[in-house]
């Protein structure tokens, strides 16, 4: 195996060639020599030669073609390349540098200064190879957090609800676009006992690893609200849904004393055998309550985020859902979602979709926002939406009577 210092001397004159190979070997560089650029190109995708000498006027394959051809086909490793030449005007040295050459060498070559100029080369090819070491190891890095966030991804999206959820006449179903591998955005509909169903939608401050590891902290809450720590039920009674975000505020302030984290969300509890509901709105924005004739009504009463600071209280809203009717909860990225003029797509023209679509089957209600969000982000209406922020829509539907008659019972257990 050579050593970074071979040299490939390229020349059309014998002579000379030998007396640079013959001072080279001298001074320890292991050398091979060149006729002309062809030869020079055979040597080069021979061995693991770095560092070139080359005449400028040859014959078949000048110095200027030789380099450009060099930084055409060799750019998996860095070349050094000195030109020899006795021209000396400023656009000679422009076109040489613009060919690739790094350094030129007047001819006939000074041994004082063919050594300088050489331990120049020397210390820039050093530090490619530091640097190539560095870029190396950084590749194998990124591919392992590449690796790392895929996986966290698919723990982060095992957790989501599955679609078309269903429990008594009442039907759940979600669109979810992730801004990254992982998002901060959680969302779920689950039953408390035989009467009540609860459900929630989060939207954690910021993006990536820490927002996820948030929601998934929140998910996890609710989980162990259901089962190890059931702070759901108060004396088998769904705990009031204002009541639960405040017990969630106190715990995710004790817990993040050092690293601020915060969260939006809205809680709510449904009465699946009367439709009536109670929300809770921290920070959030607002549910819309879409009309089974195709009116969007606000539901919620504002409120601050979750985990911002302690002694926080918040309201809470009832709602009922008609046959029909859509409960929308959403996470800002869509109302934030901008078209190249900067424009937010912003609540109303979200109203105005939701209520367009009242009657569009739920299946097809997600695919036709997302085209939407894509047009107004395009202003052309054909390209896939690209999420600047994390993405979701979650929809309960209290399904019309025809339907109730048509589908079986619960689809989720």
């Amino acid at each position: 195996m050579l050593t970074e210092q071979t040299i490939l001397i390229v020349d059309d004159s014998t002579t000379y060639r030998k007396l640079i190979a013959g001072l080279l070997k001298k001074w320890g560089y292991n050398v091979y020599e060149a006729e002309n650029g062809e030869e020079a190109l055979q040597a080069l995708q021979s061995w693991p030669i770095n560092l070139m000498i080359t005449d400028w006027e040859m014959p078949v394959m000048d110095g200027l073609t030789l380099c450009r051809q060099v930084r055409q086909q060799f750019s998996d490793r860095y070349i050094y390349l000195i030109l020899l030449t006795a021209r000396e005007s400023i656009d000679d040295l422009r076109a040489g540098f613009e060919a690739g050459a790094n350094d030129f060498l007047r001819k006939p070559a000074n041994q004082i200064e063919l050594q300088a100029r050489l331990h120049a080369g020397q210390r820039i090819l050093d530090l490619e190879l530091t640097l190539a070491a560095r870029n190396a190891r950084l590749s194998e890095a990124l591919k392992q957090i590449e690796v790392d966030l895929q996986a966290a991804a698919h723990l982060q999206q095992s957790i989501l609800p599955p679609h078309n959820l269903r429990y008594g006449p009442y039907r759940a179903d979600w669109l979810f676009i992730p801004s990254a591998y992982v998002s901060g955005d959680i969302f779920h509909f689950f039953p408390l006992n035989d009467r009540f169903v609860g459900f929630y939608c989060v939207d954690v401050a910021g993006h990536g690893v820490s927002a996820a590891m948030v929601s998934l902290a929140v998910a996890r809450q609710f989980l162990h609200g259901r089962t190890v720590e059931p702070f759901l039920f108060e004396a088998g009674q769904p705990t009031a849904p204002n009541e639960v975000v405040r017990i969630l505020n106190q715990r995710f302030c004790a817990e993040t004393e050092e690293v601020l984290s915060y969260f939006t969300m809205v809680y709510g509890i449904l009465d699946i055998t009367s439709g009536e509901g109670r929300l809770c709105q921290a920070g959030h924005p607002t549910p819309l309550l879409v009309r089974a004739g195709g009116e969007a009504v606000a539901v919620g009463e504002g409120g601050m985020p979750v985990g911002l600071m302690e002694g926080l209280s918040w309201d809470e809203q009832a709602f009922t859902l008609e046959p029909g009717d859509r409960l929308c909860l959403y996470s800002d990225g869509i109302t934030e979602c901008e078209n190249p003029q900067h424009q937010l797509f912003g609540q109303q023209r979200l109203e105005a979709l939701l209520n367009e679509t009242a009657q569009m089957p739920l299946p097809g209600l997600f695919p036709h926002v997302s085209h939407a969000l894509a047009a107004w982000q395009t202003q052309q209406g054909s390209a896939a939406v690209t999420a600047m922020d994390d993405i979701s829509l979650f929809v309960i539907e209290h399904l019309p009577c025809q339907e109730k008659n048509d589908e079986p019972g619960n689809s989720a257990a």
